[in-house]
């Protein structure tokens, strides 16, 4: 009986010490989170953007998977108008082309087996049906993977990143990788995997970039970078000025997973609580700041943001299917 006493104190004391560093690496991956908070950049500083010479002259869209699930899975039902309506979930890259024909990707996307990997994942939490993979950024983009030479990472999620692992092989010289401090030093349990991937891909040339609240990319005008955070460390808002025919330049905000439905930017809409808290540990406040901010130069200055994970509205957006040119 002694004995037995004796093993049930053990397990518990081994329970409360698992319970306890889980805990301890959640608050301090929220502690990681809510550190960052970079100033962000001003509305005519991004509207410049479109100002400068050898704009790119088209941004395409990829999607590599999706995945039916209730909305409630992203918005927080308690505040959100519409909590039945349905939500796909999609992982895309985007192609930024100039005239030239260099390609700039924001994100990469998943593999095949990395969709159905993390398909099966989110399938596990209960309510989302089963994730379809589609073609891969390496097998979509084909000869014209040559011509990629730069990559930005909204973050380094695995499935924002994933597709970097089939992509290097295809392209046959070194790429740049335009990382903020937060998203090259600062790694936590949800960005460690990406940051591998990123490490040992075989074809990436990390280049730190910092300085001014809007961050320029060498080489590639047109293109802002703006260190978010919220959602991650390193969370990164792009801003990309697209030439139009028209003669004033198309502006675009890629959000990554700031919001994962376009309605949280509209009608100021967290997440659930247990995906922010626990599942992604995220400092709503911050995230808060960045969906005002976005919705202001959507409704304001006539931005289209662009939400990484909403399948409808990236239909909405009408960003052309990458078809190669």
């Amino acid at each position: 009986m002694v004995v037995v006493r004796r093993l049930v104190r053990g397990l518990v004391v081994l329970v409360l010490l698992a319970v306890a560093a889980v805990a301890g690496l959640l608050l301090w991956t929220h502690w990681l989170v809510q550190r960052e908070h970079a100033p962000l950049p001003l509305v005519a500083d991004v509207i410049d953007l479109g100002k400068v010479q050898d704009l790119p002259i088209k941004v395409s869209v990829i999607e590599t998977a999706h995945q039916p699930m209730p909305r409630s899975s992203v918005l927080d039902p308690n505040r959100d108008p519409k909590p039945q309506a349905p939500y796909v979930m999609t992982h895309p890259a985007f192609v930024v082309e100039w005239s030239d024909g260099r390609l700039l990707l924001i994100d990469t996307g998943l593999t095949r087996q990395g969709a159905i990997e993390f398909g099966d994942l989110i399938q596990r939490f209960g309510g989302a049906g089963p994730i379809e993979p589609l073609k891969t950024t390496a097998a979509a983009l084909g000869d014209a993977a040559a011509r990629v030479k730069g990559v930005v990472f909204t973050h380094l999620h695995i499935d924002h990143v994933d597709g970097l692992r089939e992509l290097c092989p295809r392209v046959g010289h070194g790429v740049k990788v335009f990382m903020t401090a937060p998203q090259l030093d600062v790694w936590t349990f949800t960005t460690s995997e990406g940051m591998r991937v990123v490490e040992d891909a075989g074809c990436t040339e990390r280049v730190r970039i910092g300085g001014q609240p809007l961050l320029t990319l060498d080489g590639f005008p047109g293109v802002g970078v703006i260190a978010a955070g919220g959602h991650t460390p390193g969370s990164q808002i792009v801003a990309v000025a697209v030439q139009d025919p028209s003669g004033s330049p198309k502006l675009y905000l890629f959000a990554g997973d700031t919001t994962n439905a376009i309605d949280g930017v509209r009608e100021d809409i967290s997440k659930p609580l247990l995906y922010r808290m626990v599942m992604v540990p995220e400092d709503d406040d911050r995230l808060g700041e960045l969906r005002r901010y976005l919705h202001a130069f959507e409704k304001d200055y006539g931005f289209t943001v662009v939400v990484s994970h909403d399948g409808g509205h990236l239909k909405d957006v009408g960003l052309p299917a990458w078809g190669g040119s």
